[in-house]
């Protein structure tokens, strides 16, 4: 065989050398990006991934994720009870669960009352959950409104009529609305401040940091010019894996 028939040969090995070289250069941020969120997806328990939140304000609005502009607050004096969205606050202490519709707060001598979605939520001074009184536990249906009777008892206006409970609020007699001086609990206008908080706040709690890593993941982080991009990436991985198995059977040869 001639020498310039190796010399062509080592010239076209050099030369797929240097592209499998600069793809791997190429692919070497893609691939080191798909790695790491590789490795925490397939650690989401352990890394508590589904049950922790993004909470940088550059990334809440990349994906557009805004809190909701208008706060419906009850006032007791000590606590103020907030409903933004579907989140229920306590001061600026959240309550677990959705909710839909906030209907009165009202402060009991050892006990803080509100109701939500037409049932009674029952708090301890400390904010401890003591008990969510339902309809079908002997509340009355659908409670509009709240107020506070003379003896400390609580009274509760529906779509039926105006009810008025005892000092355990397990049982609820009908009152007569007409005869009793009712100064019913009404809405309060939230501090600015305090709005700003829960707005923070609520955004805060939108975005798990799984669904983020999924989306870094497969490249929809970044739109649809993301996922091409991360389609190019994968090509060449590919590339790179066929292109480093020929010069190695090249170089055995």
């Amino acid at each position: 065989m001639s020498r310039s028939h190796h010399r062509h040969k080592r010239l076209k090995l050099r030369s797929f050398y240097v592209w499998h070289r600069y793809m791997g250069l190429s692919a070497a941020l893609f691939v080191l990006i798909i790695s790491v969120t590789g490795l925490l997806l397939n650690h989401t328990e352990t890394f508590q991934l589904d049950s922790r939140f993004v909470h940088s304000d550059a990334l809440l609005d990349w994906y557009g994720i805004k809190a909701p502009d208008q706060l419906r607050a009850f006032s007791t004096g000590e606590d103020t009870v907030a409903l933004l969205g579907e989140q229920l606050y306590r001061n600026q202490q959240l309550i677990a669960g959705d909710y839909n519709e906030l209907s009165g707060a009202a402060r009991l001598p050892e006990v803080l009352v509100i109701a939500v979605d037409g049932d009674l939520l029952l708090f301890t001074a400390e904010g401890e959950l003591i008990e969510r009184l339902k309809p079908d536990g002997g509340l009355p249906a659908a409670i509009e409104r709240l107020a506070l009777g003379g003896g400390g008892q609580l009274i509760a206006r529906t779509g039926e009529g105006v009810y008025q409970s005892d000092s355990s609020l397990m049982e609820w007699t009908p009152a007569d609305a007409d005869a009793m001086q009712i100064d019913w609990i009404t809405a309060a206008t939230p501090e600015p401040a305090l709005l700003e908080n829960l707005q923070a706040h609520y955004r805060s709690q939108v975005l798990p940091l799984e669904r983020f890593t999924l989306d870094l993941h497969s490249g929809r982080l970044f739109g649809k010019f993301g996922v091409w991009l991360f389609d190019i990436a994968a090509i060449l991985l590919i590339l790179l894996a066929l292109s480093g198995s020929i010069i190695w059977l090249q170089r055995k040869r």
